[in-house]
């Protein structure tokens, strides 16, 4: 009884790990399918975390904290905008497509450097560096065009 209990106990395993293979590893996924759905996690991330910036700034220009406060929050999301940056520069990337991943590298550094440059304006109240923080959140949108275009083709 026990030798029978153990052998569908072995089957029941070996069911569960070839279920969870061909559903967290299918070798049936082309490289262009791993890729994309890749680039769609980053890119969600990367919404999320432009999402939540922007309520930041929300609260700061509905004056419910002051500039030093908007200027700790910026450097916190900067240090998340440099780990997405780092995570999609390791993405592995069919060759074919590395201007795709370029385009999305692209956009989070633009990104980032808008930020960077709103907060110089914080700390100094320059107007050029508002205006250069607008220009790279101009260029960051017109680079995720690129990559945007590859997904809604790629679904």
């Amino acid at each position: 009884m026990k030798s029978k209990k153990s052998l569908l106990g072995i089957v029941i395993l070996a069911a569960i790990v070839s279920i969870g293979l061909l559903v967290f590893a299918n070798p049936f996924k082309s490289n262009t399918q791993i890729f994309t759905e890749s680039l769609r996690l980053l890119v969600s991330k990367s919404g999320d975390l432009t999402r939540n910036y922007q309520e930041e700034v929300g609260n700061w220009n509905m004056k419910k904290f002051d500039n030093l406060t908007m200027i700790t929050i910026t450097d916190r999301y900067l240090s998340q905008f440099k780990e997405l940056e780092n995570e999609a520069k390791a993405l592995n990337v069919p060759n074919e497509y590395e201007n795709i991943r370029e385009s999305f590298v692209s956009s989070v550094e633009s990104e980032a450097s808008s930020y960077e440059h709103f907060k110089n304006y914080l700390i100094s109240g320059d107007k050029t560096e508002d205006q250069l923080s607008n220009d790279k959140l101009s260029l960051a949108f017109k680079q995720e065009l690129v990559y945007a275009d590859f997904l809604s083709k790629n679904h």
